[in-house]
């Protein structure tokens, strides 16, 4: 007798030969490729039928004279129906040399792009190769070795970048724990935990829900963060590149105010340039009246939004502990918020720190005790 093995994920699946799908509007995904067939413990993987009950496409191997899973790592007959394969673990599933396996770590042998298409995977992921502009990887904890550039990557845990990220303002890393890059450059980066930059972060935005060092210098861009900041060479520098740290509030929520003032500001542009039109001898109509009604509702909608944000968010803060610390030197152009004191730091101040004391920001010398 003659058994049919059905698998519940394709066998067949060579991560080296992957093609664009189709979407059901005619247009072709080309991020999307299936690189990762993900499975969950308890999913089922296989199952026992008859040979008669196979499709008349069934692929030749899987059907066996005997009952006896070809399985692996990572699965099991299930104990309480002998005829399924179920999962053990949360991973990928593969058929490879005729055995079922669920593995729960990830490693991608090239570069993230229009090969791989995006990598969402359910464990730790390794890319070995860099991650190129407009693609995304989602794991547990992510390590990239290779260069990250104007990609996205979400880690309910942790993030290691070891060549660094450019982004051109593409790149956005968010990274439920500890977050760690060689260098950052014109990129938005979320870490709950800690942030450490080995070298420098130019012009970047940083969220951090505890702690951040930058062991050269930051120049640039935002940071947010609910402990210290140690910046170890040169904090801020250029008179056109103005560098702001704010602390005390969560990191998150600064993050979701500037995106909704980005918004704001561009529909307060549009909307100016509606009414310019509908002014003496403009020459706006009944869809730029419509238009201009539209963009004022949303308008609206977001300063609502920004409100109700900031409504509440006393109450969890403690700035006593905020710390801006820079053995190093300060250049030109830097804010530091501390809850809502703010200071310009003086232009080149050196081996300093500044701290919340009685609902002002000061600064003292040496940055660090010795």
């Amino acid at each position: 007798m003659r058994y049919y093995l059905k698998f519940s994920f394709d066998p067949g699946l060579d991560r080296r030969k992957l093609t664009p799908k189709m979407r059901q509007d005619g247009t072709v995904d080309l991020y999307n490729l299936g690189y990762v067939q993900n499975v969950m413990a308890g999913e089922t993987l296989a199952v026992w039928l008859d040979a008669a009950d196979a499709p008349p496409d069934a692929d030749p191997r899987a059907f066996y004279a005997e009952k006896v899973f070809p399985y692996g790592l990572g699965c099991t007959p299930d104990p309480a129906n002998p005829d399924r394969l179920v999962a053990t673990v949360n991973g990928y599933v593969s058929f490879d040399n005729g055995r079922i396996t669920v593995r729960r770590n990830l490693v991608v042998p090239c570069d993230v792009d229009f090969h791989t298409g995006n990598i969402v995977f359910v464990g730790d992921v390794l890319i070995e190769g860099a991650v190129r502009a407009g693609f995304e990887v989602v794991g547990r904890n992510v390590v990239v070795k290779g260069l990250v550039e104007g990609a996205r990557i979400r880690a309910t845990e942790s993030v290691v970048a070891e060549a660094g990220i450019k982004g051109s303002d593409d790149a956005v890393i968010r990274a439920g724990a500890n977050l760690r890059t060689k260098f950052c450059e014109k990129a938005e980066l979320h870490a709950a935990g800690n942030l450490l930059v080995d070298t420098s972060s130019m012009l970047c935005n940083l969220y951090v829900g505890a702690k951040l060092a930058v062991k050269e210098r930051l120049v640039g861009g935002t940071v947010a963060s609910r402990g210290a900041v140690y910046v170890g060479e040169a904090l801020g520098g250029g008179l056109r590149t103005q560098t702001k740290v704010l602390m005390g509030y969560d990191p998150e929520l600064i993050s979701r105010d500037r995106s909704l003032r980005a918004k704001i500001h561009h529909l307060s542009e549009r909307a100016m340039a509606l009414r310019r039109e509908g002014g003496p001898g403009g020459r706006q109509g009944k869809e730029a009246g419509e238009e201009l009604a539209e963009l004022e509702k949303k308008l609206a909608s977001y300063h609502l939004l920004r409100h109700r944000l900031w409504l509440n968010r006393h109450g969890c803060e403690d700035f006593l502990v905020c710390r801006v610390i820079v053995p190093g030197e300060v250049g030109a152009n830097v804010e530091i918020g501390i809850g809502e004191a703010v200071m310009d730091a003086p232009d080149g101040a050196r081996d300093v720190l500044f701290r919340y004391h009685d609902g002002d920001v000061v600064m003292s010398s040496p940055a660090l005790k010795r």
